[in-house]
């Protein structure tokens, strides 16, 4: 089902101080999602943690709201409860368990829905890549539509399965992509990277690009490679867990 208009979704980055990742994934995973379901935050799409990226250790999840009104109303009767006061005291165990937090509110790319995955979704294992994708500010439409037309099929069609296609609304640097994606393994990455890197015709098109639009389209990406928690994998098309 196409999302509505009004959906945001929600990518929250956690960088952990060494060693405390573990007692994030317990916080997250167990201790959280009762307190949750108290406030009405619905269930989140899915649970990650990586190491291969800028923000690692990184732990990071997402969610979907139909409004921002619904994400102010329940996250703020969360962070007033004193139960998740009292717990993430208890669970700091004295010192913090982050070091940095980025927020970024999210709306679905116009072109997501044609490439997602049909049929019934499924949890989808692997290594699972976050991509931020700066976009041209010459033309971020037109960057949007050769990122979803031309290198996402691309890398689809050499093992990737996109999981998620969106356009920042608000947080990192504006115009961006944020793509998620899950692979069988890394060797398949890097083979379909290599090939992408390298392929003569794919080459040429970035070329007419840059003659085109006087610069590159898609700019400087930040990557990161991340493990799906155990206790929320993503789904197909990040359909909402079960």
């Amino acid at each position: 089902m196409m999302d509505a208009p009004r959906d945001y979704y929600e990518l929250r980055l956690y960088r952990c101080v060494p060693g405390r990742l573990p007692d994030l994934h317990h916080r997250m995973g167990y201790e959280l999602p009762h307190l949750f379901e108290r406030h009405g935050v619905s269930r989140p799409l899915a649970y990650w943690d990586g190491h291969a990226g800028a923000l690692g250790p990184l732990y990071c999840y997402m969610l979907k709201w139909h409004s921002l009104d619904e994400r102010f109303r329940t996250f703020g009767g969360f962070y007033g409860d004193p139960e998740w006061l009292a717990q993430r005291d208890a669970s700091n165990c004295g010192e913090p368990m982050i070091d940095r937090f980025d927020l970024m509110l999210l709306r679905p790319s116009p072109h997501w829905e044609a490439l997602k995955t049909p049929g019934e979704p499924q949890p989808v294992g692997g290594i699972h890549e976050l991509r931020l994708q700066q976009l041209s500010t010459r033309d971020a439409a037109e960057a949007g539509r050769v990122l979803a037309e031309v290198d996402l099929p691309y890398l689809r069609d050499r093992g990737a399965t996109l999981l998620g296609l969106f356009m920042v609304w608000y947080g990192w640097k504006t115009p961006q992509a944020v793509i998620l994606q899950a692979w069988p393994d890394l060797e398949t990455r890097e083979a379909a990277l290599w090939e992408m890197e390298t392929d003569p015709a794919l080459q040429a098109v970035r070329k007419a690009e840059r003659d085109r639009h006087g610069g590159p389209l898609l700019g400087i990406a930040d990557t990161h490679l991340m493990r799906p928690a155990p206790y929320g994998v993503a789904r197909h098309n990040l359909a909402p867990q079960p």
